[in-house]
């Protein structure tokens, strides 16, 4: 049962969202041509970015709670990763949006943006000896950074909101990916490369790292809807 540990955790992560597609409410499905456009394209830039952590040691994963089958020395379940985690936070994006299309505002959330570009990037300045948390923090500013400084391509408010209720799964899936329910880590750290501060087992980095990668999706996302907001 071991080695399929972490394909239990992928098949569970996308399992609801794939279902829920369907409602007639929501039609999600109808919008899977833009939610997969943008998964490939954010895929390929996140693979690339595991290959060379991977190979420099800055994570690692155990053999034991994998199937062995890798691709660019990476576990299968690792690249679907990058498939169930944005699909899914998507489609929790798109049913905020759904419920708040009648009252978009960006208010206080668009000072949130601003208010954590500036911790995020002065948080990845000041560790420039520690490869994970300098590129997490500063990739997640400036993805911020894009969005504050062109209103229309992004609500600020949805987008927060939906990051907010995206953290619940998020920390339960990091928790037993980081060995929270298990004797070892399914994926390991090198906590030189980190800020070794840890929610439970999960480091505080990947909670920017969980930013950067919504927000490159969802930027992705809206501009192959076209979607664009007007300021109130």
């Amino acid at each position: 049962m071991q080695p399929f540990y972490y394909l239990l955790v992928d098949i569970t992560t996308i399992l609801f969202p794939v279902l829920w597609s369907f409602e007639n409410k929501l039609y999600f499905y109808s919008k899977w041509k833009y939610v997969f456009k943008a998964i490939l394209i954010t895929g390929i830039i996140f693979i690339i970015w595991d290959f060379i952590f991977t190979y420099l040691g800055v994570w690692g994963f155990n053999s034991k709670y994998t199937l062995g089958l890798k691709i660019f020395n990476l576990p299968i379940e690792e690249i679907l990763f990058f498939t169930v985690v944005p699909f899914s936070c998507l489609f929790i994006y798109e049913n905020v949006y759904h419920l708040f299309k009648d009252k978009i505002k960006q208010g206080v959330f668009y000072q949130i943006s601003l208010v954590a570009l500036l911790f995020l990037f002065f948080a990845g300045t000041a560790n420039f000896d520690k490869l994970y948390t300098c590129l997490a923090c500063i990739g997640s500013s400036l993805m911020l950074v894009y969005h504050v400084a062109r209103k229309k391509q992004m609500n600020h408010e949805v987008f927060w909101i939906s990051y907010l209720i995206v953290l619940i799964p998020f920390t339960i899936v990091n928790g037993i990916l980081t060995g929270y329910f298990t004797d070892e880590p399914i994926v390991w750290y090198n906590n030189a490369e980190n800020m070794n501060i840890r929610f439970f087992t999960i480091p505080i980095e990947d909670f920017a790292y969980n930013l950067f990668l919504l927000l490159l999706n969802v930027t992705l996302y809206e501009r192959f809807l076209g979607r664009l907001y007007s300021q109130k």
